[in-house]
C-alpha cells in the first residue's frame, strides 16, 4: 500500500489553506501600512493646516525659504501650534483690558473665530489618529490570529509523516479475517453495507441525515430512499454479538433547537472500527461527535456546531478547518472560535461563532463579543440554532459593542434548511455595517 490517501488529502489540503492564509497575511500587511500612511499623511495635512491659519506670514516665509512646513515633522508642528496658541491667549488677555480701544475687540473677534477653526481641526486630528490607531491595534490582533491559524493547520513534514505512519499502528497484523467478515462478506447486502462502513471511517461523520446523503451521492442513489436507512440499521444490529454501528444516547432534552428532533449520533463501534481496517488498510478517522465534545459545553451545543460546518460547506461555499485553534490575545486572554472556514472561491479565512437560542450571562458575553472583535479585526461571523436566536444575538452584539466600529454577519440553521437566503443569494441574513 502506497499511502493513507486520506491522510494524503488532509495534507495537500492543509497545504492549499496555508498557501492562502500567507497570502491573506501579506494583504493585511499591506492593508496595515496603506492604511497608516494615508491616515498619517491626512493628520500631517492637518498639522500644516493648523499652522497656516494661525501664522499665515510665518507659513509663507517658511515656504520662501526652503524649508516648507510640510518637511517639518509631526513633533515640531505640535510644539510651534502648542506655543502659537499660548501667545494668542495671552493677546486676549491683552484685548480684554478696559483701556484698549475698538481695534483690540476686532483683533479679539478675530482670534476667537481662529481658536473655534483651530478647535475643530485639532478635535477632527484627534479623531483621525484615534481610528489610526485603533484601526493598526485590529489588524495586527487579526493578523497574528491568521499566524495562529497556519501554524496549526500547517504542521512539519516529520509531523505530517508520523500521522501517516500512526495511521497504520492498529492495522491487523494478518491477512487472515475472523469468521464473521467473512461471513458478511458472502453477504447480498455487503456492497452498500461496506460503503458506509468505508464512509463512515474515512469522514467521521456522526449525524445520521448526514451520512445517508454522502452514501446516496456514494452509490449515486436518489434521495428519499428507504435502502439507506435501512443499511444503517443492519449495521446496528448486525448480528448476535453487536453491531459494528452504535447510536450515542447523549441528549438530556428531547427536542432540538434547530426544530424538530435531535438527529441520531452515529459511531463505529470497536468491532466496526475494525472492519474498516480490513476494508481500508488503516485506522478509521477519530468520529467528528467525540473530536468536539472535548472542546464544548454538551451535546445540545456540539451537534449545533457540527450543524453549522454542514451548512457552511453545502450552502456557503466554504471550506472549514477541523481543528479550529485557541488563538492568544496581545491582553493576555484566549479567542477559542468555534469554526475556521475559509470561502473557496474568495479565499477569505472568517472565525465564526455557533450560538443557541438559551440564556446567558450578560457580563460574560460582553467579554466575549469584545474578544471577538479583536481577533476578527471587526468582522463578526455567527451562525444561530433557530431565527429567535439569532435576532437575539444580534441584539446582544449590538449593546455590547455599542460605540464600536464593527460588521457583522448572521444567519441560522433552521431558516437555511428551509431554503431562506439572503437578496445576493449568500448564507448571511442578517448584515451590519459599521465600519
Amino acid at each position: 500500500m502506497v499511502g493513507d490517501p486520506l491522510a494524503a488529502h488532509q495534507s495537500e489540503q492543509a497545504n492549499r489553506i496555508s498557501d492562502e492564509v500567507i497570502r491573506q497575511s501579506v494583504e493585511h500587511q499591506q492593508t496595515i501600512q496603506a492604511s497608516a500612511e494615508q491616515k498619517w499623511k491626512k493628520a500631517h495635512d492637518a498639522l500644516v493646516q493648523i499652522v497656516r491659519h494661525l501664522d499665515a506670514d510665518y507659513f509663507d516665509a517658511c515656504q520662501k525659504s526652503g524649508r516648507a512646513i510640510e518637511s517639518f515633522d509631526d513633533e515640531a508642528l505640535h510644539l510651534w501650534i502648542v506655543a502659537r496658541i499660548k501667545s494668542l491667549q495671552n493677546r486676549l488677555l491683552q484685548a480684554t483690558r478696559p483701556d484698549n480701544t475698538s481695534a483690540l475687540q476686532n483683533n479679539l473677534t478675530e482670534a476667537l473665530r481662529k481658536i473655534e477653526v483651530l478647535q475643530q481641526e485639532e478635535k477632527n486630528l484627534r479623531r483621525i489618529n484615534q481610528e489610526l490607531r485603533s484601526d493598526n491595534q485590529q489588524l495586527s490582533i487579526h493578523l497574528n490570529a491568521i499566524q495562529q491559524v497556519q501554524r496549526t493547520i500547517t504542521p512539519p513534514p516529520e509531523a505530517q509523516a508520523d500521522s501517516i505512519q500512526d495511521s497504520k499502528l492498529d492495522a491487523p497484523k494478518t491477512t487472515s479475517e475472523p469468521d464473521w467478515m467473512l461471513d458478511w462478506r458472502s453477504g447480498r447486502t455487503f456492497s452498500k453495507e461496506s460503503t458506509a462502513i468505508i464512509l463512515m471511517g474515512e469522514t467521521g461523520k456522526c449525524l445520521r441525515p448526514s451520512l445517508i446523503e454522502l452514501l446516496a451521492k456514494k452509490l449515486n442513489l436518489t434521495l428519499p430512499n428507504g435502502s439507506l436507512p435501512e443499511t444503517f440499521n443492519r449495521l446496528i444490529n448486525f448480528d448476535s454479538n453487536g453491531g459494528l454501528v452504535e447510536v450515542l444516547e447523549v441528549f438530556q432534552q428531547t427536542g432540538a433547537s434547530t426544530g424538530g428532533n435531535h438527529p441520531d449520533l452515529l459511531r463505529l463501534t470497536e468491532r466496526g472500527r475494525v472492519a474498516y481496517q480490513y476494508l481500508a488498510g488503516y485506522q478509521a478517522l477519530e468520529n467528528e461527535y467525540d473530536r468536539l465534545i472535548r472542546k464544548h459545553k454538551s451535546p445540545e451545543h456540539t451537534v449545533p456546531n457540527i450543524q453549522a460546518a454542514e451548512a457552511l460547506i453545502e450552502f456557503g461555499d466554504y471550506e472549514v478547518i477541523e481543528q479550529a485553534p485557541d488563538i492568544q490575545l496581545p491582553d493576555g486572554s484566549v479567542f477559542i472560535p468555534d469554526l475556521v472556514a475559509r470561502h473557496r472561491r474568495t479565499g477569505e479565512t472568517i472565525f465564526v461563532e455557533v450560538e443557541r437560542d438559551t440564556g446567558k450571562n450578560r457580563g460574560t458575553r460582553v467579554v466575549k463579543w469584545k474578544n471577538v472583535l479583536n481577533a476578527t479585526n471587526g468582522n463578526i461571523f455567527v451562525i444561530c440554532d433557530n431565527i429567535s436566536c439569532e435576532r437575539a444575538i444580534q441584539t446582544e452584539i449590538n449593546q455590547a459593542l455599542e460605540g464600536i466600529r464593527f460588521n457583522s454577519r448572521l444567519t441560522n440553521i433552521n431558516s437555511l434548511r428551509k431554503g431562506k437566503r439572503a437578496q445576493d443569494g449568500g448564507i448571511w441574513l442578517s448584515v451590519k455595517r459599521t465600519q
